[in-house]
C-alpha cells in the first residue's frame, strides 16, 4: 500500500552511532526483512520509520512524501512487538476496539480477529490466552488501525518453536491477502528467508546488503554477510603466494594450503585474509586420494538432522566443528578438503 525510502538515514545516543548513513527503499506490498545481531540497530531503524524516534539527519518518505517530522500517531502505522503489548485489564474484543478510529468498531473487531482465528475468544481476557493466542491479539489490534505500513520487531522470538513455524505461515498469509507493506525485524536467519521477499543485513549500524535469501548465500558482498549467513568456518590467514585465481595460504588453523575461492578479489602476498566457507560443504573423508586433504584428530562425531558433525583438532591444536552430508566411518583421524570455488576470500 506504500512504499517507503530512507535517505541518508543518521542516528546517534551520545557518542554512540547507533544507524549510520542508511539508505533504504522498501517497495509497495514488499515484505521487507531486517536481520542482524543484537545491537546492530535493527529496532531504531523501526521506531524511525514508525516515528517513535527521530533521525538525528535523513529522511522518512512514504510515497515520496516526507514524514520526517511526523508523530506516529499520524502516520498510518500498525506495529507488533516482541513482548505483545496486550492490556491484561480487556477483554480480546476490547484490546483490539480500543485502536478503532473513525470506522465501525464492532464490524472492524469482528473482521480482525476472524483473520487471526480468535473470533470464538473474542469474550476471553488476555490470562485465558497462550503465548501464541495474545501474539494474535497483538496482530489484530496492528491490523485494526487499517495500516499503510506494518511494523514488527521480532514479534515471533517469544513463541515456542512449534507456534513459531505455523504463525510464520498465517503471519505471511495475513500480510500477503491485505495487501501491505511491511518491515520486519529479526535476528533468526530461519525466519529472514521464510518471510523475506527482500532482506537487509544490518552490521553496526550500517546496512551490508540487500537481496534476497539466495543473493545472501550464493553471492555475500562482504566478508560480515559471509559469515553471518548461514553456519560457516571463519579461517584467518595471510597470502604467501597467488597462483593466478588461486591463492597459497598459511592459515592459523590448518597450515599452508591452495585455495581457488568463489569470489574474485584482489590480493597480494602478504595481505592478511578472511577465508569464510560453509561447513556443510566440506569434504570429509576417512581415506583420502589426490591433493589438498588436511590430515585432522577426530574428537567426536553426531548425526544432526542430515548432516554428520565432525569435532575435530586441526593441525595447529585448534579444535573446530565441521559438517558433511556423508557419514564416514571413522576412527580417530579424518582429513578434510576446501572445494574449489565454494568458500569466500576477503581481505582482513
Amino acid at each position: 500500500m506504500t512504499k517507503v525510502q530512507l535517505v541518508n538515514i543518521n542516528k546517534s545516543y551520545g557518542k554512540l552511532e547507533v544507524l549510520k548513513n542508511i539508505n533504504l527503499t522498501i517497495e509497495d506490498r514488499e515484505l521487507f526483512v531486517v536481520i542482524g545481531p543484537s545491537g546492530s540497530g535493527k529496532s531504531t531503524l523501526l521506531r524511525i520509520i514508525a516515528g517513535l524516534e527521530y533521525p538525528d539527519s535523513g529522511k522518512v518518505l512514504f510515497d515520496g512524501v516526507d514524514v520526517t517530522s511526523i508523530p506516529a500517531n499520524r502516520r498510518g502505522i500498525g506495529m507488533i512487538f516482541q513482548d505483545y503489548a496486550v492490556w491484561p485489564h480487556m477483554s480480546v474484543e476490547d484490546n483490539v476496539k480500543f485502536v478503532v478510529k473513525d470506522r465501525d468498531p464492532d464490524k472492524v473487531v469482528s473482521e480482525v480477529l476472524e483473520t487471526v482465528g480468535l473470533l470464538h475468544k473474542r469474550k476471553n481476557m488476555p490470562s485465558q490466552l497462550s503465548g501464541g493466542e495474545l501474539q494474535r491479539v497483538a496482530i489484530a489490534r496492528a491490523l485494526a488501525v487499517n495500516p499503510r505500513i506494518l511494523l514488527l520487531d521480532e514479534p515471533l522470538s517469544n513463541l515456542d518453536e512449534k507456534i513459531r513455524k505455523e504463525l510464520v505461515v498465517e503471519l505471511v498469509d495475513i500480510i500477503k491477502e491485505n495487501k501491505l507493506t511491511a518491515i520486519f525485524v529479526t535476528h533468526s536467519q530461519e525466519e529472514a528467508f521464510e518471510i523475506g521477499d527482500r532482506i537487509a543485513v544490518i552490521n553496526k549500524g550500517a546496512i551490508e546488503q540487500v537481496g534476497n535469501s539466495s543473493d545472501l548465500i550464493e553471492n555475500p558482498s562482504t566478508a560480515f554477510v559471509a559469515s553471518f549467513i548461514g553456519d560457516n568456518l571463519v579461517l584467518n590467514g595471510s597470502i604467501k603466494q597467488v597462483e593466478g585465481s588461486s591463492y597459497r595460504i598459511t592459515f592459523e588453523e590448518f597450515g599452508e594450503l591452495t585455495i581457488d575461492p568463489k569470489n574474485q578479489v584482489s590480493l597480494s602476498p602478504g595481505d592478511r585474509v578472511i577465508f569464510i566457507y560453509r561447513k556443510d560443504k566440506l569434504l570429509v573423508s576417512g581415506e583420502p586420494s589426490g591433493e589438498g586433504w588436511v590430515e585432522c584428530k577426530l574428537i567426536e562425531k553426531k548425526n544432526v538432522g542430515y548432516l554428520v558433525k565432525y569435532y575435530i583438532e586441526a593441525p595447529n591444536n585448534i579444535r573446530l566443528a565441521v559438517a558433511a552430508q556423508n557419514d564416514q566411518p571413522l576412527q580417530n583421524r579424518v582429513f578434510v578438503k576446501f572445494a574449489p570455488k565454494s568458500g569466500y576470500l576477503y581481505k582482513a
